[in-house]
């Protein structure tokens, strides 16, 4: 009898929180995503189908599911996936009731990956759900990439495993002395219920302009993007300071797929016009200091030093490089490409800087929050 491989090493922080999210109730399609891609005319469906087999085989992270007790996730083993594609010809009457259906199923099922795939040969619809903890965001670019060079005929590297990188005594001893005055600064907002996500598009000159003024004070695009949100956070809530979520993705590892994430608090102080520079300059410095403590997550803090960021009035905010489409690339083969995800009331604050400045905001108070942001960059930008 051949023995059963050892499970993989650590879940991250922000990995082990979703699948607890997901476990305790299975039919809710808490961190659920779902990639719908309509592939260009001429590709044949046995072609597609063959490429998607190619990328699970090729990839680690599509031949892995998640390891429970009593409930809880403890770590990830590789298994042989089943069925790896399912394939129909004719797209269902109400194809949005079926994508909202189909995100609701479970995903963690024991022994089994956490993803299913369908392709619609007819429509030439390709279907692709998984659960989040599976990938973080630029795994699946370089997933969905890969995908489409077979389709194309092309050779694609192997993905292997991202790692979650463990934190050191130093670095937890560092994060501690950081974090352990930000819970003082902490205040109780309340914002109008809302559902789903306000976007807009800013154009592809608004990087340029951004990344022209934060060259000129010294800072990045990212610090003046997260201090402009926490300035219209503040301004909306009429507070002085916000303590806001910063996703952390990790130093890259190429040639990898997996998830990495991880989030970590910042204060953000409201400032007076005077004092917007030295304010993003001070922003840029503590965001530099979390670089050095990144892989530290809650379990890792004696009782009371890390901040409770479950209260009202927190928010999280992601800096992508690109939207999933510009970053997948491969545009002469597929019509669209769109990333469903199950809808959450976590209040959070997302910009693609490519390729046109894409801000989203999503949970309560999305609409007045996203002009509130647009207007505080705006200043930034152009102070007069």
């Amino acid at each position: 009898m051949t023995a059963e491989p050892d499970p993989l090493p650590g879940l991250a922080p922000l990995q082990r929180v979703m699948l607890w999210d997901s476990l305790a109730a299975p039919g809710a399609g808490h961190h659920v995503e779902q990639v719908e891609i309509v592939l260009s005319p001429g590709l044949s469906g046995e072609r597609i189908v063959a490429a998607w087999e190619q990328t699970v085989a090729r990839t680690e992270a599509l031949r892995t599911a998640f390891l429970t007790t009593n409930g809880r996730p403890v770590g990830m083993k590789f298994v042989k996936p089943g069925n790896l594609l399912d394939q129909v010809q004719s797209v269902p009457t109400c194809l949005r009731s079926w994508l909202e259906s189909d995100r609701l199923r479970p995903l963690l099922a024991a022994h089994e990956v956490p993803w299913r795939a369908v392709y619609w040969h007819e429509a030439r619809r390709f279907i692709w759900t998984f659960h989040h903890a599976l990938l973080d965001g630029r795994s699946i670019a370089r997933v969905l990439h890969s995908f489409l060079q077979r389709v194309n005929g092309e050779n694609a590297d192997d993905l292997a495993l991202s790692a979650w990188r463990e934190p050191t005594p130093d670095m937890i001893a560092q994060a501690c002395r950081m974090f352990h005055d930000i819970k003082e600064t902490q205040e109780t907002t309340t914002l109008e219920v809302s559902v789903g996500p306000a976007v807009r598009s800013l154009g592809i000159d608004f990087p340029k302009r951004l990344e022209s003024r934060a060259k000129l004070i010294g800072v990045t695009a990212a610090t003046i993007l997260i201090w402009a949100w926490g300035q219209a956070l503040a301004e909306a809530t009429g507070v002085d300071s916000v303590v806001v979520e910063q996703l952390r993705a990790g130093a890259p590892q190429p040639g990898t797929a997996g998830f990495t994430m991880n989030t970590l608090p910042v204060v953000i102080h409201r400032s007076a016009t005077g004092e917007m520079i030295q304010s993003l300059r001070n922003l840029r410095a503590r965001l530099l200091a979390l670089r050095e403590i990144e892989a530290v997550s809650p379990d890792d803090f004696s009782p009371g030093i890390f901040p409770n960021m479950d209260v009202p009035g927190t928010s999280m905010i992601m800096i992508e490089r690109a939207t999933l489409r510009h970053a997948v690339g491969a545009t002469d083969l597929i019509e669209s490409l769109v990333l469903h995800q199950g809808k959450g009331e976590t209040l959070i604050a997302t910009a693609y800087l490519l390729p046109d400045m894409q801000l989203e905001v999503e949970g309560p108070g999305r609409h007045h929050l996203l002009a509130a942001w647009i207007g505080v960059i705006e200043r930034g930008i152009d102070p007069g």
